[in-house]
């Protein structure tokens, strides 16, 4: 069975994502930083559904756990964002969707992860920044807003000029 193109190039987009995503807070002196990865894997979840958007969070957490220098405790980031791609993939509607509800669906998957790495941290005993975490938050959301519709749009682009 061949790879499709579409699903070749989410899997490039994450390789980078996943890449962008290590190498950037060491060059950011601020310490806020939006989530590069979060964006595909919503755009992924919102095409493909619940399970599949859990399955892409898994990998694409999988990923950014091993890509150094990773997480403290593999696994951690790969459960994180398999709950944000089941809970992206819930908000899954069939047709256009509008860009109201996927200013939704990225805010609350953006908040799902925000939310899950301050449990981690807090049971790691990690100190918790509520200000940079804050931060964290509405710049991965307005990243998310402006990126998800524009993969989802080449998603599909690609997917009609591929399948003639």
């Amino acid at each position: 069975m061949a790879v499709r193109l579409p699903v070749m190039l989410f899997r490039a987009v994450l390789l980078v994502s996943a890449t962008l995503v290590t190498v950037l807070p060491t060059l950011s002196t601020v310490g806020v930083l939006p989530d590069l990865v979060l964006p595909v894997v919503v755009a992924g979840a919102l095409l493909s559904g619940p399970s599949r958007g859990a399955l892409l969070g898994l990998a694409a957490g999988w990923l950014t756990d091993v890509v150094p220098p990773g997480s403290a405790v593999l696994g951690t980031s790969a459960l994180v964002y398999a709950a944000a791609g089941l809970l992206a993939g819930a908000g899954r509607r069939e047709g256009h969707a509008p860009w109201g509800w996927v200013a939704v669906v990225v805010t609350a998957s953006a908040g799902v992860v925000q939310a899950l790495r301050l449990v981690a941290a807090v049971l790691s005993g990690e100190p918790v920044s509520w200000v940079v975490t804050g931060l964290d938050l509405v710049a991965t959301a307005a990243l998310g807003v402006v990126l998800v519709p524009a993969l989802v749009g080449a998603e599909q682009w690609l997917s009609s000029r591929w399948s003639r």
